[in-house]
């Protein structure tokens, strides 16, 4: 009822188009491109769709300002950011921030590993069995799921690329990837002749667009009203397989 309100009495103002200031992701392609001066992806997609359908919302600096993981979520924490595009939950995610709408799609996390690997997987117990070390993404909260069920992880950068690279030059057995981000890398790097993915989701949860504890009240009820508009509409889900089959 209150969130009711507040989209309300925002809606009868007509006073302000309301900015919503938020950083995208380094190196998590394809919700977030950078290439040639140009910010492209996922989230400016779904950005730019409830822009059209709720012009009181105007997203702000993300075309010229990246953050890691780690520092998306101290801009919620802190104030300096207002929303994130695209974050499973997690409890400290809960406590400085609120996800919002309906999911805007599942992300789901597969092994991979050199082609001539002849390793199956079919649990991540397997995985902390086996022992071998596994190359994945900092301040992931999926990495810290395997850091707590006795996976070794190397956990050293963002950029899953490089996890990718990691592997293939012998360090680490396996990369920990989710499936749009694999599957980008593997088309764009052309890699399909020198890794597989294994069959088996390790992992699958729904992300959502967050917005700070520390954001304009009026923001969290404009916001998911509209992602809620745009599920209904399959637009969320355009735009996703959109990305996901782009060559």
């Amino acid at each position: 009822m209150r969130c009711a309100l507040l989209a309300l009495a925002f809606a009868g103002s007509g006073a302000r188009a309301l900015e919503v200031r938020v950083a995208s992701q380094e190196v998590l392609e394809p919700k977030w491109i950078h290439e040639d001066g140009r910010v492209t992806g996922i989230c400016p997609d779904i950005m730019a769709a409830i822009e059209r359908i709720e012009p009181r919302l105007h997203f702000t600096g993300y075309r010229h300002s990246s953050r890691s993981l780690s520092g998306i979520e101290a801009g919620l924490e802190t104030g300096s950011l207002d929303a994130a595009c695209g974050l499973v939950s997690s409890p400290h995610r809960l406590a400085i921030g609120e996800p919002v709408g309906k999911p805007i799609y599942l992300v789901r996390h597969y092994l991979v590993v050199r082609r001539n690997d002849p390793v199956t997987i079919e649990s991540t117990e397997d995985l902390a069995r086996l022992g071998d070390l596994v190359t994945s993404q900092r301040a992931s909260v999926f990495t810290e799921r395997l850091r707590d069920a006795g996976v070794r992880v190397d956990d050293a950068t963002d950029d899953n690329r490089v996890n990718l690279r990691k592997i293939l030059a012998g360090h680490g057995r396996f990369a920990y990837i989710n499936d749009l981000t694999v599957r980008y890398l593997i088309r764009k790097d052309g890699l399909e002749d020198r890794v597989r993915v294994l069959p088996v989701v390790l992992a699958d949860e729904p992300t959502y667009f967050w917005v700070g504890r520390r954001a304009d009240p009026a923001l969290a009820p404009l916001l998911g009203a509209a992602l809620d508009k745009l599920k209904a509409s399959g637009e969320l889900d355009r735009i996703h397989v959109r990305w996901a089959e782009m060559p």
